[in-house]
């Protein structure tokens, strides 16, 4: 029996950004689901009705820390966090698409919160105790979301994927974990990749592992690494290979991205694939004809 891969949506940032939306707050996509929310409504469905099989709310660069940072309370976050969901739900509503449709819950690492592109680098000033209460902070949220997915993303060392493993176990739901790497397929800071997998492989709520964020010509040998180290299922979405730049909040460089490299993926069988930044609803419509047609 052919296996199914599942499909995973795209970039929400991208899509507000090319209708002039600016982004260069530390909030990020979660300044438009505050202040613009039926622009994320309209990118949920567009994706729905690309052939989607999951989408992620627009919760990547929000956490409790960074919105009390911004003055609101705990109960406004909730709300917040709340309203992405219901946005979601929204979509899948007013859509009639084919495939069930599950609701990821997204949180991005602690760099995200920072701010200062960390993220991109795994290189975190900050003390373990630091970026442990960060993520408990979040953890009473996660438990009362109603999405079908909790997704940690673009987890960048091999530090933060073990406080990560320490406390995951008081989450109630499932759980996706997603790192980001090199060139050479090591966490971004130089860590392994393969050790991080080791960790979850053995942990019972985290039912996929995967990358994101990542240059798409290494999606192939991602793909195998995973096949090889972990025992969970594997998730791929990187970006579309241009460079970000975090001083000025811009992508720069060339698309490196292809159609060719999408039936490649497909010839090596993951579970999910999808698109991380600067991948739109272009690029998932593909996705989802080349994974229709093999």
């Amino acid at each position: 029996m052919k296996k199914t891969i599942k499909l995973l949506d795209g970039s929400l940032s991208y899509p507000l950004e090319k209708k002039g939306y600016k982004l260069n707050t530390k909030l990020w996509t979660a300044h438009a689901l505050i202040n613009n929310p039926e622009e994320i409504l309209k990118i949920h469905k567009d994706y729905i009705n690309s052939g989607t099989d999951f989408i992620s709310t627009s919760t990547y660069q929000a956490s409790v820390r960074g919105l009390l940072d911004y003055g609101y309370n705990i109960l406004k976050i909730e709300k917040i966090f709340n309203k992405s969901v219901e946005l979601a739900k929204k979509a899948i509503d007013e859509t009639n698409s084919k495939n069930k449709i599950s609701i990821i819950g997204s949180f991005g690492p602690f760099g995200a919160y920072l701010a200062n592109g960390s993220e991109y680098n795994g290189n975190y000033k900050f003390s373990d105790n630091n970026i442990l209460q960060f993520h408990s902070e979040n953890i009473d949220i996660i438990n009362k979301l109603n999405v079908d997915i909790i997704l940690y993303e673009t987890i960048p060392n091999l530090r933060e994927a073990k406080i990560l493993s320490k406390i995951i176990d008081k989450i109630n739901k499932e759980i996706w974990i997603s790192f980001t790497c090199n060139d050479k397929l090591e966490l971004k800071d130089g860590s392994s990749l393969k050790k991080a997998c080791k960790i979850f492989s053995s942990t019972d709520n985290v039912s996929t592992i995967g990358v994101n964020c990542v240059q798409p010509h290494l999606i192939s040998d991602v793909i195998k690494l995973l096949k090889k180290e972990s025992t969970k299922n594997i998730l791929v979405y990187p970006n579309s290979g241009e460079k970000f730049d975090h001083k000025t909040k811009t992508w720069n460089g060339k698309k490196l991205f292809n159609k060719k490299m999408i039936k490649e993926w497909i010839k090596l069988s993951p579970d999910i694939i999808g698109g991380c930044c600067r991948m739109d609803v272009s690029v998932i419509k593909k996705m989802r004809k080349y994974i229709d047609l093999a």
